[in-house]
Protein backbone atom coordinates (compact mmCIF):
# COMPACT_ATOMS: atom_id res chain seq x y z
CA UNK A 1 0.00 0.00 0.00
CA UNK A 2 2.55 2.24 1.24
CA UNK A 3 4.51 1.61 -1.84
CA UNK A 4 1.75 2.29 -4.30
CA UNK A 5 1.47 6.26 -2.53
CA UNK A 6 5.24 7.08 -2.20
CA UNK A 7 5.51 5.50 -5.85
CA UNK A 8 4.59 9.18 -7.27
CA UNK A 9 6.84 11.18 -5.07
CA UNK A 10 9.93 9.98 -7.45
CA UNK A 11 8.06 11.84 -11.00
CA UNK A 12 7.55 14.97 -9.09
CA UNK A 13 9.62 17.66 -9.68
CA UNK A 14 12.26 18.86 -7.49
CA UNK A 15 11.88 21.89 -5.57
CA UNK A 16 14.10 24.40 -4.14
CA UNK A 17 15.12 24.41 -0.69
CA UNK A 18 15.34 27.72 1.47
CA UNK A 19 18.05 27.77 4.50
CA UNK A 20 17.74 31.13 6.81
CA UNK A 21 20.76 32.36 6.33
CA UNK A 22 24.26 31.08 5.16
CA UNK A 23 25.35 30.91 8.74
CA UNK A 24 23.07 27.49 9.02
CA UNK A 25 25.20 24.37 8.99
CA UNK A 26 25.06 22.39 5.77
CA UNK A 27 22.42 19.95 5.28
CA UNK A 28 24.34 16.75 4.78
CA UNK A 29 23.16 14.76 1.38
CA UNK A 30 20.60 12.30 3.18
CA UNK A 31 19.11 15.76 4.71
CA UNK A 32 18.90 17.31 1.56
CA UNK A 33 17.81 14.20 0.10
CA UNK A 34 14.83 13.54 2.99
CA UNK A 35 13.82 17.55 3.07
CA UNK A 36 13.27 17.80 -1.28
CA UNK A 37 11.56 14.68 -1.21
CA UNK A 38 8.90 15.39 1.46
CA UNK A 39 8.67 18.67 -0.47
CA UNK A 40 7.76 16.76 -3.62
CA UNK A 41 5.39 14.87 -1.59
CA UNK A 42 3.63 18.08 -0.37
CA UNK A 43 3.55 19.80 -3.34
CA UNK A 44 2.29 16.57 -5.33
CA UNK A 45 -0.68 16.73 -2.43
CA UNK A 46 -1.02 20.24 -2.48
CA UNK A 47 -1.79 20.25 -6.36
CA UNK A 48 -3.41 17.21 -6.47
CA UNK A 49 -1.43 15.16 -8.96
CA UNK A 50 -1.04 12.34 -6.58
CA UNK A 51 -4.58 11.62 -7.57
CA UNK A 52 -6.12 8.90 -9.97
CA UNK A 53 -7.40 10.71 -13.19
CA UNK A 54 -10.84 12.26 -12.36
CA UNK A 55 -10.70 11.68 -8.50
CA UNK A 56 -10.86 14.25 -5.88
CA UNK A 57 -11.39 14.10 -2.23
CA UNK A 58 -13.10 16.34 0.15
CA UNK A 59 -13.84 16.98 4.16
CA UNK A 60 -16.57 18.35 5.76
CA UNK A 61 -16.37 19.84 9.08
CA UNK A 62 -19.21 18.80 11.23
CA UNK A 63 -18.17 19.64 14.58
CA UNK A 64 -16.00 21.12 16.79
CA UNK A 65 -15.29 19.96 20.56
CA UNK A 66 -12.82 21.02 23.40
CA UNK A 67 -11.25 18.66 26.03
CA UNK A 68 -8.94 19.10 28.06
CA UNK A 69 -5.77 19.55 26.28
CA UNK A 70 -6.79 19.51 22.60
CA UNK A 71 -9.65 20.26 20.42
CA UNK A 72 -11.43 17.49 18.36
CA UNK A 73 -12.54 18.45 14.83
CA UNK A 74 -15.02 16.01 13.31
CA UNK A 75 -15.26 15.24 9.29
CA UNK A 76 -17.10 13.68 6.90
CA UNK A 77 -15.33 12.56 3.95
CA UNK A 78 -16.32 12.95 0.54
CA UNK A 79 -15.12 11.42 -3.22
CA UNK A 80 -16.01 11.69 -6.78
CA UNK A 81 -14.53 10.46 -9.57
CA UNK A 82 -13.48 6.92 -7.41
CA UNK A 83 -16.49 3.73 -8.37
CA UNK A 84 -19.16 3.00 -5.45
CA UNK A 85 -18.70 -0.71 -6.48
CA UNK A 86 -15.89 -1.78 -5.03
CA UNK A 87 -14.13 -1.17 -1.04
CA UNK A 88 -11.49 1.24 -0.21
CA UNK A 89 -8.18 1.19 2.43
CA UNK A 90 -8.37 4.60 4.15
CA UNK A 91 -4.81 5.71 4.92
CA UNK A 92 -2.55 8.39 6.54
CA UNK A 93 -0.16 10.17 5.40
CA UNK A 94 2.12 11.78 8.23
CA UNK A 95 4.41 14.59 8.14
CA UNK A 96 7.22 12.45 8.09
CA UNK A 97 5.80 10.75 4.74
CA UNK A 98 5.06 7.45 6.65
CA UNK A 99 1.87 6.15 5.38
CA UNK A 100 -0.24 4.14 8.13
CA UNK A 101 -3.07 2.47 7.42
CA UNK A 102 -6.35 3.80 9.56
CA UNK A 103 -9.01 1.42 8.25
CA UNK A 104 -10.68 -1.11 6.16
CA UNK A 105 -13.95 -1.76 4.47
CA UNK A 106 -14.53 1.47 3.30
CA UNK A 107 -17.64 1.88 0.86
CA UNK A 108 -19.17 5.13 -0.73
CA UNK A 109 -22.82 5.85 -1.21
CA UNK A 110 -25.08 7.59 -3.66
CA UNK A 111 -23.56 11.18 -2.75
CA UNK A 112 -19.21 10.17 -2.96
CA UNK A 113 -19.92 10.17 1.52
CA UNK A 114 -17.18 7.49 2.74
CA UNK A 115 -19.43 5.05 5.08
CA UNK A 116 -18.83 1.65 6.61
CA UNK A 117 -19.42 -1.30 3.76
CA UNK A 118 -21.08 -3.36 6.70
CA UNK A 119 -18.16 -6.16 6.57
CA UNK A 120 -17.60 -7.50 10.01
CA UNK A 121 -14.29 -6.49 11.65
CA UNK A 122 -14.25 -3.30 9.34
CA UNK A 123 -14.66 -0.01 10.09
CA UNK A 124 -14.22 0.01 13.26
CA UNK A 125 -16.90 2.10 15.75
CA UNK A 126 -19.26 2.53 12.95
CA UNK A 127 -22.21 0.67 11.68
CA UNK A 128 -22.90 -1.35 8.56
CA UNK A 129 -23.81 1.61 5.86
CA UNK A 130 -23.28 4.43 8.57
CA UNK A 131 -21.23 7.04 7.42
CA UNK A 132 -17.34 7.44 8.73
CA UNK A 133 -16.70 10.10 11.18
CA UNK A 134 -13.19 10.95 11.19
CA UNK A 135 -11.97 13.13 14.08
CA UNK A 136 -8.71 14.83 13.89
CA UNK A 137 -6.69 16.80 16.41
CA UNK A 138 -3.67 19.04 15.52
CA UNK A 139 -0.96 21.87 16.41
CA UNK A 140 -1.09 24.74 14.17
CA UNK A 141 -0.51 24.98 10.58
CA UNK A 142 -0.22 21.08 10.69
CA UNK A 143 -1.57 19.14 7.73
CA UNK A 144 -3.68 16.05 8.03
CA UNK A 145 -3.33 13.88 4.76
CA UNK A 146 -5.40 11.19 4.12
CA UNK A 147 -5.95 9.12 1.07
CA UNK A 148 -8.66 6.18 0.00
CA UNK A 149 -7.15 3.32 -2.01
CA UNK A 150 -9.46 0.96 -3.78
CA UNK A 151 -8.86 -2.75 -2.94
CA UNK A 152 -9.30 -4.01 -6.75
CA UNK A 153 -6.36 -4.38 -9.05
CA UNK A 154 -7.12 -0.68 -10.63
CA UNK A 155 -5.87 0.71 -6.80
CA UNK A 156 -7.37 4.11 -7.95
CA UNK A 157 -6.68 6.54 -5.51
CA UNK A 158 -7.87 10.19 -4.10
CA UNK A 159 -5.92 12.49 -1.47
CA UNK A 160 -7.06 15.25 1.03
CA UNK A 161 -5.10 17.39 3.30
CA UNK A 162 -6.84 19.21 5.55
CA UNK A 163 -5.08 22.35 7.99
CA UNK A 164 -7.37 21.85 10.96
CA UNK A 165 -5.48 25.32 12.49
CA UNK A 166 -4.95 27.39 9.22
CA UNK A 167 -1.35 29.90 9.81
CA UNK A 168 -2.54 32.07 6.61
CA UNK A 169 -2.45 35.74 5.57
CA UNK A 170 -4.32 37.45 2.10
CA UNK A 171 -3.43 40.82 0.59
CA UNK A 172 -5.80 42.37 -2.69
CA UNK A 173 -6.54 38.71 -3.71
CA UNK A 174 -3.25 36.96 -2.87
CA UNK A 175 -3.06 33.96 -0.25
CA UNK A 176 0.39 32.44 1.22
CA UNK A 177 -0.20 30.22 3.87
CA UNK A 178 2.29 28.26 6.55
CA UNK A 179 2.61 24.15 6.60
CA UNK A 180 4.49 22.66 8.72
CA UNK A 181 6.83 20.01 7.32
CA UNK A 182 8.12 18.56 10.48
CA UNK A 183 6.53 18.42 13.90
CA UNK A 184 8.05 21.26 15.36
CA UNK A 185 8.93 23.49 11.84
CA UNK A 186 12.42 22.81 11.30
CA UNK A 187 10.67 22.20 8.01
CA UNK A 188 7.72 24.65 6.99
CA UNK A 189 5.70 25.01 3.32
CA UNK A 190 4.58 27.81 2.24
CA UNK A 191 1.82 27.70 -0.35
CA UNK A 192 0.25 30.87 -2.42
CA UNK A 193 -1.93 31.73 -4.29
CA UNK A 194 -3.77 34.50 -6.21
CA UNK A 195 -0.69 35.48 -8.17
CA UNK A 196 -0.76 36.31 -11.88
CA UNK A 197 0.20 33.44 -14.05
CA UNK A 198 4.07 33.07 -14.49
CA UNK A 199 4.97 36.55 -13.62
CA UNK A 200 8.43 37.29 -10.77
CA UNK A 201 7.97 36.94 -7.17
CA UNK A 202 10.21 38.66 -5.31
CA UNK A 203 10.56 36.95 -2.13
CA UNK A 204 12.30 38.09 1.30
CA UNK A 205 12.45 36.19 4.40
CA UNK A 206 13.95 37.12 7.74
CA UNK A 207 14.63 34.73 10.96
CA UNK A 208 16.36 36.58 14.10
CA UNK A 209 18.19 39.22 11.67
CA UNK A 210 19.21 36.96 9.13
CA UNK A 211 17.70 37.77 5.50
CA UNK A 212 17.35 35.74 2.48
CA UNK A 213 16.24 36.96 -0.86
CA UNK A 214 15.32 35.88 -3.72
CA UNK A 215 13.39 35.45 -7.06
CA UNK A 216 11.09 33.04 -8.17
CA UNK A 217 8.21 32.87 -10.55
CA UNK A 218 4.45 31.94 -10.28
CA UNK A 219 3.27 28.57 -11.54
CA UNK A 220 0.60 29.05 -14.23
CA UNK A 221 -2.03 29.10 -12.47
CA UNK A 222 -1.15 31.58 -10.05
CA UNK A 223 0.24 29.47 -7.25
CA UNK A 224 3.37 29.68 -5.40
CA UNK A 225 5.30 26.77 -3.29
CA UNK A 226 8.62 27.26 -1.61
CA UNK A 227 10.00 25.41 1.13
CA UNK A 228 12.21 27.02 3.96
CA UNK A 229 13.78 25.67 6.32
CA UNK A 230 13.95 28.50 8.85
CA UNK A 231 16.10 27.19 11.68
CA UNK A 232 19.04 29.96 12.87
CA UNK A 233 22.52 28.00 14.38
CA UNK A 234 22.26 28.61 18.11
CA UNK A 235 18.69 28.83 18.52
CA UNK A 236 16.25 26.33 19.47
CA UNK A 237 13.33 28.31 18.73
CA UNK A 238 11.98 31.80 16.41
CA UNK A 239 9.41 33.29 14.16
CA UNK A 240 10.38 34.10 10.68
CA UNK A 241 8.81 36.42 8.61
CA UNK A 242 8.31 36.33 4.99
CA UNK A 243 7.01 38.60 2.33
CA UNK A 244 5.90 37.66 -1.26
CA UNK A 245 5.35 41.09 -3.56
CA UNK A 246 4.23 40.74 -6.63
CA UNK A 247 3.07 43.73 -9.50
CA UNK A 248 -0.54 43.30 -7.81
CA UNK A 249 0.12 42.78 -4.15
CA UNK A 250 2.22 42.28 -0.86
CA UNK A 251 1.50 39.47 1.10
CA UNK A 252 3.52 38.84 4.25
CA UNK A 253 3.24 35.93 6.77
CA UNK A 254 4.70 34.98 9.68
CA UNK A 255 5.16 31.56 11.82
CA UNK A 256 6.82 30.06 14.03
CA UNK A 257 9.26 27.19 14.07
CA UNK A 258 10.83 24.92 17.13
CA UNK A 259 7.98 24.47 19.31
CA UNK A 260 4.76 22.54 18.71
CA UNK A 261 1.63 21.99 20.99
CA UNK A 262 -2.05 20.82 20.42
CA UNK A 263 -4.67 23.36 19.25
Amino acid sequence: MSGLLLSTMVIAQSVTVQKSAPANENLTPEAQATVVRLSNLERAIWTGSMNSPGVKLSLKEVSRSRTTDRTLVKYELYSTGLPKNVTYTLVEIKVSGKVVQSMTGVTLDSDGRAICAGRPGTCSGSGPNSPIDLVLFAGNAEPKRLSLVSDDEAHLRGIVSVVLFPNVVTDKGCRLESVIGTPKGEVTYIHGSGFEPNEDLVMDSESYGEKNHGVRKAEADGSFFATLLPNVLGKSSGMTVIEVKSKNCDPKLSFSWGTYQLE
